[in-house]
């Protein structure tokens, strides 16, 4: 991959795309690729937050261990998807698990040539405090989520989250979330079990508002599902 093709990647990060093209390409300036293999860990919790990463290809696994030896999953980073935000800033040690799903490449920025770029740009500084504040909003969220909504809205939710970033138009209707994700992941994402995402699944199945495929979900009724969010937000 060259240089303008990472140009053309941190244009589309969201961390980066509001920029000017001469600040982008500076920060473009800065990127080293690395490759990883099939769950290759790529960094560990409590390891030194010394890097930004984004996705070129491949998929990055997010996750958090309780002292119980319980996994959850937080997040499944696709190609063109940027993260370590806040580790660059802070170098603070990390705080949850990433390795990688099937062959994954990346590009990484290391926080020393970042804090070098950063003192001299000023406006750079400002828009990464502002998506800093979005980050912290969208965890509050969730947070509110997980104490005050059911599970069936907690689903409805997530499932109309996916369809707004990965969404495809579906040849027989509806919308088809393109990120393979499995009821197993789901499960680990609001903090349940397999069996109670499926049991919801099968009927929303039933009533045709979703279809299942193989770690794919195709939204029938995308009003349906609205309904759920909004209905479990007033009890």
């Amino acid at each position: 991959m060259t240089r303008d093709d990472i140009f053309e990647l941190v244009g589309r990060s969201y961390l980066f795309r509001d920029l000017d093209p001469p600040t982008r390409a500076r920060v473009a300036g800065l990127a080293h690729q690395r490759r990883l293999g099939d769950g290759e860990t790529l960094f560990l919790k409590g390891d030194e937050g010394d890097a930004l990463y984004g996705v070129l290809a491949g998929k990055i696994r997010i996750t958090a261990t309780s002292a119980g030896g319980r996994e959850v999953l937080l997040n499944i980073l696709e190609p063109g998807e940027v993260f370590g935000e806040i580790a660059l800033l802070d170098g603070l040690p990390r705080t949850a698990d990433a390795a990688a799903l099937g062959e994954t490449r990346l590009f990484t920025i290391r926080r020393g040539d970042f804090v070098g770029l950063l003192a001299g740009e000023p406006a750079l500084a400002v828009h990464l405090l502002a998506l800093l504040c979005r980050r912290l909003r969208e965890m509050s969220e969730r947070i509110e989520d997980a104490v005050f909504l059911p599970l069936p809205a907690r689903l409805a939710k997530r499932l109309l989250m996916l369809e707004r970033h990965y969404g495809e138009d579906d040849p027989d209707g509806g919308r088809r979330i393109g990120l393979p994700i499995s009821q197993n992941e789901l499960g680990q994402l609001l903090g349940t079990s397999r069996e109670s995402i499926n049991k919801h699944l099968q009927t929303w199945r039933r009533s045709g508002w979703i279809a299942l495929e193989r770690r794919h979900v195709v939204i029938r009724d995308l009003a349906a599902l609205e309904a759920v969010v909004t209905a479990g937000a007033a009890t």
